[in-house]
């Protein structure tokens, strides 16, 4: 009877063991796909302003989403106050061209929220008007930063950011070593 109970003590806990291991392996593998689709999101959220389409930029923002921008009336929060801006810049902007590296993306516990950071490089050219062919212009190093939610089984955009790095320090402090 004793070496019954021990070896069904024995059992219980192997399973319960491999039920964690078992959760662990399918929580790892919704990580993975989420990741691998929330980066596609990201390598081709800004196709809208490549192809001129406001009615993509609408399908890829929430309704209630923030934008904040480079220039200080760039915090923009919600559809309504988005949505000029947006039409603004893809009637200034022609043949944008941007090249990202250090994508970092963190993915929520429930495989609906993530969160990016990254840099890249902007290249594009103004509209040509009568008295000019456009100016092309080239901005590097500005970090893009996010938040995605997937709502209605697509990923919108919550937030993004981006900024334009000093040289210097705005704030003066030293690293602390």
């Amino acid at each position: 009877m004793k070496n019954f109970l021990l070896i069904s003590i024995v059992i219980t806990l192997l399973n319960s063991c491999n039920y964690a291991s078992s959760e662990k392996y399918k929580k790892r593998n919704l990580i993975e796909g989420v990741t691998s689709e929330v980066s596609i999101f990201i390598n081709d959220q800004y196709e809208f302003l490549s192809i001129g389409s406001i009615d993509i930029a609408e399908k890829i923002f929430s309704k209630d989403a923030i934008i904040i921008g480079t220039d200080e009336e760039e915090y923009l929060i919600g559809w309504e106050e988005i949505k000029p801006a947006i039409l603004g810049q893809i009637q200034a902007i022609e043949n944008p061209k941007f090249v990202t590296r250090d994508l970092k993306v963190v993915i929520g516990d429930n495989g609906k929220m993530a969160s990016y950071s990254q840099i890249l490089d902007f290249s594009y050219r103004t509209s040509a008007t009568e008295s000019s062919s456009g100016v092309k212009y080239e901005i590097k190093n500005i970090r893009n930063s996010g938040v995605l939610k997937k709502i209605d089984e697509e990923w919108k955009i919550i937030q993004i950011h981006w900024s334009n790095g000093k040289k210097g320090q705005v704030v003066k402090y030293k690293f602390a070593k």
